[in-house]
């Protein structure tokens, strides 16, 4: 690989890079988790993406004199090496609040220690904008390394192994998952450093902290989905948000690759120029199938037609004809398909919009060859090429996609049928464009998509070289005054063959259009499918949902019941992680004794102002339950000292409280801190703050029954 390749290999990399941490930054923020520990892992993967970002400027500026080009390039090396000590900065931060939430206070020892090294890196480096003691640019633009640097790298590994000594130090007061991903987040630079001390040329650091923070953050997503005051409908939306992000990403990495590469290779020879086009051309194709694609997955994941074909095969196949027919003719009409197709494997129906069509007979009928050879090769989905019974013998694309049931057993084939001409009319754009050739061909030669509806699935051509060929990259090959590009598609499980006719040329303009365009409309494209997926996810789910929340909130106080707490401690043994928690039993005094002489109303208007007491002094420490009649309890997760605050405002509210039927109210309590006692199960920890609890019960009435003496 040539250095300007290198250099726009490295520049992609970043800014890939840089925007998965950008928009997973984003998806945090969005989540809106209150915890001070994930607002800074926020600020961590928002500096990663800075990094990245600054890093790709580096390459993309390198090697060119011009004044702008030196300026940024100087900008852009200095912005790398102050976002590594801005992101060592906030790491410590982030491991001290982590700690504190879990109720450990480290010694600041550590942190002193990380603050001197990240001073005296900031020394250094502000010190080489007059100097070049850490590195340098040559007369051509290039960075070196200076002695500095080895010093400057040196105080880094010195930081990440405090860190490292930090996690273990106090790691029984975390998760095993959490301890696991800052061991990673760690030991990860460290390697990185290390191979870029011995590996020049690239970066690879940014790259480690990002495989780093992706660790991270997937501890981070594990813990907020297992928090039960997260709804169904929430988790829903992250999952949507998530996918969709990460599909936008994909797509707009590839649409910045394929700008840079064609501002770089436009002044490259006709080889770079031709592979460019075939990169391009294979974009397109891609875009054009990921619609399709994603339609064909999500009907073979709907659980009504799941249902549907299952009683098709059990039933008859005419008893569901009108609901399959319903259900394919929604997706015609949402998507514009001409061709939208369920097949039952038992009964061997074939539904359309237009009901039961036929019925498959591999054994008689050749046009049914394709659902004999979609069994014997076992995928999950395929594309076949054949003409259309149901849309006057038009020849199309079928997307074929398993029907599988809950058991994961194959009950039948649903998809849908792309027009041909739809994909002759892109190549046909393409090859007028570009004065290439194009054809998607399958791996014994045969023509399965052209622009000369003649050739198709008649014409062969040459497969011989075809085992040189991989999915990672076209293989080129020049042919006297033509050049011919091949490229496995793994997704279509065929080859894409372009011939460019004149590899001379180039249109760096009317390139970048189309780029942009084309992820444009793919984000339609996805915005829709996704769009329609959360809808039908949501009709179907709000019922499920509303009555979850009501068979989990006591209906009198609106604090969570009895039910709700007995999940949420199975779940909490399951994971092991008293530790994290502090248990609070509470029981309302003389409830018995008020409603004997003043009635039910009175002691519920007791419950309730006990209630809103709890609530208001520990409701956003954690979750609050009420789990008898006067019975409550609040499993939390905070400090010691935040527990104490909250206890304080819990007495005071308490002195305060005056009700219609009753004008005092007096709760006994007890409680019990995890990682004081991480010896105990969830069960322990409720028992010994049960007997705490008692203890104060007797306590409280010994001291009324002097008061009353004594009145």
């Amino acid at each position: 690989m040539n250095t300007v390749n290198m250099g726009i290999t490295q520049a992609a990399m970043e800014i890939f890079g840089g925007f998965i941490c950008l928009m997973l930054a984003i998806i945090i923020m969005i989540n809106g988790n209150a915890r001070d520990s994930w607002k800074l892992l926020k600020k961590m993967l928002f500096l990663i993406s800075f990094a990245f970002f600054f890093e790709a400027c580096a390459y993309m500026f390198r090697g060119d004199t011009a004044t702008l080009n030196i300026y940024m390039t100087r900008i852009s090396n200095f912005g790398v090496f102050f976002m590594n000590i801005m992101l060592t900065y906030i790491f410590i931060k982030y491991m001290y609040k982590l700690f504190e939430e879990k109720g450990i206070r480290p010694h600041k020892v550590y942190k002193i220690m990380v603050d001197i090294c990240i001073a005296l890196n900031l020394i250094i480096l502000v010190a080489n904008l007059f100097t070049k003691w850490m590195y340098y640019f040559d007369d051509k633009n290039y960075y070196h390394r200076n002695t500095w640097w080895y010093v400057y790298t040196a105080l880094c590994i010195v930081c990440i192994l405090v860190c490292t000594f930090m996690s273990f130090r106090y790691r029984k007061s975390i998760t095993r998952l959490l301890f696991l991903a800052l061991l990673c987040y760690t030991f990860t630079p460290i390697v990185a450093i290390i191979v870029q001390t011995f590996v020049y040329g690239i970066s690879v650091t940014n790259i480690g902290l990002f495989i780093a923070m992706l660790i991270m953050l997937a501890a981070y997503l594990r813990e907020w989905s297992s928090v039960r005051e997260r709804t169904y409908k929430e988790r829903k939306s992250l999952e949507i948000i998530v996918l969709f992000v990460i599909m936008i990403i994909s797509m707009g990495a590839s649409v910045v690759s394929c700008i840079i590469s064609i501002k770089k290779l436009s002044l490259s020879n006709s080889e770079n120029n031709s592979m460019m086009i075939a990169h391009m051309v294979s974009d397109g194709i891609e875009n054009e199938f990921l619609k399709p694609i994603v339609v064909a997955e999500t009907m073979s994941n709907d659980y009504s037609l799941m249902q549907y074909i299952k009683r098709s095969g059990k039933e008859a196949p005419e008893v569901v004809e009108d609901d399959v027919a319903a259900y394919l003719d929604s997706i015609r009409n949402g998507f514009g398909y001409q061709m939208v197709f369920a097949v039952c494997d038992k009964s061997r129906a074939y539904y359309t919009y237009n009901g039961i069509t036929k019925y498959i007979d591999i054994e008689n009928d050749t046009h049914d060859i394709w659902y004999k050879w979609f069994l014997e090769e076992g995928k999950h989905y395929d594309l076949d090429v054949d003409t259309d019974e149901a849309n006057h013998w038009e020849l199309s694309v079928f997307i074929n996609n398993e029907l599988v049931d809950e058991n994961g057993e194959m009950i039948g084939v649903c998809g849908v049928g792309v027009e041909m001409t739809s994909l002759q009319n892109l190549l046909v754009k393409y090859e007028k464009k570009y004065d290439i050739k194009i054809d998607l061909i399958d791996k014994d030669g045969l023509i399965q998509v052209d622009s000369d509806a003649t050739r198709i699935e008649k014409d062969y051509l040459d497969n011989s070289y075809f085992d040189k060929v991989d999915a990672a990259d076209f293989l080129y090959e020049q042919m006297g005054k033509t050049s011919r590009m091949t490229k496995y598609m793994k997704d279509l499980d065929w080859y894409l063959v372009v011939e460019d006719k004149n590899p001379d040329k180039i249109s760096v303009f009317s390139m970048t259009i189309s780029a942009i365009i084309i992820f444009v409309i793919g984000i339609i494209m996805m915005g829709i499918v996704f769009f329609v997926i959360y809808i039908r996810d949501r009709k179907a789910s709000k019922e499920i949902i509303e009555r979850r929340k009501m068979s989990l909130v006591d209906e009198l106080t609106g604090l969570y019941n009895r039910r709700a707490y007995e999940e949420d401690c199975k779940l909490i043994l399951n994971e092991n992680s008293v530790s994290d928690i502090i248990m609070v039993m509470m029981d309302v005094n003389g409830l018995k004794y008020v409603n004997d002489n003043f009635g039910h109303l009175a002691g519920d208007e007791l419950i309730i102002g006990a209630a809103d007491s709890i609530r208001t002094s520990m409701g956003k420490l954690g979750k609050i339950y009420r789990i008898g009649g006067d019975e409550f309890v609040a499993i939390l997760r905070c400090s010691k000292d935040t527990l104490i605050d909250a206890i304080n405002t819990f007495e005071h509210l308490q002195e305060i409280w005056s009700g219609s039927h009753e004008c005092e109210l007096s709760i006994s309590k007890g409680y019990v801190i995890g990682n004081e006692h991480e010896e105990m199960t969830i069960t322990d920890m409720k028992e010994l703050a049960d007997k705490l609890m008692y203890k104060d019960k007797e306590e409280c009435y010994r001291q009324k029954g002097k008061i009353r003496r004594k009145s």
